[in-house]
C-alpha cells in the first residue's frame, strides 16, 4: 500500500513566541511519512535557531530556507515550490494542528478522489485557552454556518452549486477557511498555478474559488487544527475589511466565473448593485409621484 509523503509547509517570520508549539503539533502527527518545510522571511529573533533545534531533534526530513521577503503570499509559494510531496499542509508559526489532523485529511481526500478537503477549527488566544467570546469570534467562529447557513454531520462535498447559499451581503467572507485548514494535492499549484502574490488579504480565500472552478472541496466536521487569535490576527481582520480594491475583485470574480450558480437573490442584488443609480432615481420618481 502507497503511502504518499506530505509536505508540511511552514511559513515564518519573527515567529519565536509560538513556533514551538507548531513545531510540537508537527512531531506529535500519528501520520508519520511527512517532510517539513520552512521558508524563513529573514527572522530578527529566534525562530532559525528553534527551527534548527527542532530538525536535530526528529527522525524525518526538516529543511530550512533563507528567502527574501516579497509579501506572505510569496512565502507560501517558496514552501511549495522546495517541497517534494504528494500533498500540502499549511502551518502558520503560532498555530496548531489537531495530532490527527494528517491522517484525516489524507483519509477524506482518498476516500472521495478529491484535490482538497478542508477542515473546521477552534479558536484559541496567546494563552491557549478556547476562545468563544468576542466580535472576532462571532464572525469567524464557524465560517460554513455563518456565511452559508450550512450544517453537516462528519463530512460534506462542498460544490458549485452550494453556492446559491451565498449572500450578496456575505460575499466577501472567508467560507472556506484558512490555509492551514486544508490538504492540498500538490498537483493543483501545477494545473492552477500558486498563491496569487499581488493580493495582501484574500490570496487564499481566492485560490479556494480556484479550486472550486474546477473541483469539489470536502468540508470536514472534526476541528483538526487550533486557530490563534492575537493582536495581529485582530489587526488582520480589520484592514481585511477596508481593503476594498481587492474584495472588488473577489465579488466580480465570483460573479464572472459562477454567475449560474448563484441565488436569485443574489442575480437580483448584483442588478441592484451595477445600475444603483438609475435605481435610485426610480424610487424618488415614485416617491414624488406619491405624494
Amino acid at each position: 500500500m502507497q503511502i504518499p509523503l506530505i509536505s508540511v509547509c511552514i511559513p515564518t517570520y519573527n515567529g519565536e513566541k509560538f513556533l514551538q508549539e507548531a513545531l510540537d503539533s508537527v512531531k506529535h502527527q500519528t501520520y508519520k511519512n511527512i517532510e517539513v518545510i520552512i521558508s524563513d522571511d529573514l527572522s530578527k529573533d529566534n525562530t532559525l535557531e528553534i527551527a534548527e533545534k527542532f530538525k536535530n531533534e526528529v527522525e524525518f526530513p526538516v529543511y530550512i530556507y533563507s528567502h527574501q521577503p516579497n509579501g506572505i503570499g510569496a512565502n507560501w509559494n517558496n514552501c511549495i515550490q522546495k517541497s517534494n510531496g504528494k500533498y500540502i499542509q499549511f502551518l502558520f508559526q503560532d498555530d496548531i494542528l489537531e495530532s490527527n489532523s494528517l491522517e484525516v485529511k489524507l483519509n477524506f481526500i482518498k476516500k472521495y478522489n478529491l484535490k482538497a478537503v478542508c477542515s473546521k477549527r477552534l479558536i484559541i488566544n496567546d494563552r491557549n485557552e478556547i476562545v468563544t467570546t468576542g466580535v472576532w469570534y462571532r464572525y469567524c467562529y464557524d465560517l460554513q454556518k455563518l456565511y452559508l447557513n450550512l450544517e453537516f454531520n462528519n463530512f460534506y462535498l462542498f460544490t458549485k452549486k452550494d453556492l446559491n447559499r451565498i449572500t450578496f451581503k456575505d460575499v466577501f467572507a472567508n467560507i472556506f477557511g484558512e490555509p492551514i485548514a486544508f490538504l492540498f494535492d500538490k498537483t493543483l499549484f501545477e494545473e492552477i498555478a500558486f498563491f496569487n502574490t499581488s493580493y495582501k488579504q484574500i490570496l487564499d480565500i481566492e485560490y479556494a474559488y480556484r479550486i472550486l472552478k474546477k473541483y469539489p472541496i470536502g468540508l470536514i466536521e472534526e476541528p483538526l487544527f487550533k486557530f490563534r487569535l492575537h493582536e495581529a490576527q485582530a489587526s488582520s481582520v480589520n484592514s481585511t475589511l477596508n481593503n476594498h480594491d481587492e474584495y472588488k475583485y473577489l465579488k466580480k470574480y465570483i460573479i464572472k466565473n459562477f454567475y449560474e450558480y448563484l441565488s436569485f437573490d443574489f442575480k437580483k442584488n448584483i442588478i441592484k448593485d451595477k445600475f444603483h443609480f438609475l435605481y435610485l432615481i426610480y424610487h424618488k420618481i415614485r416617491y414624488f409621484n406619491n405624494k
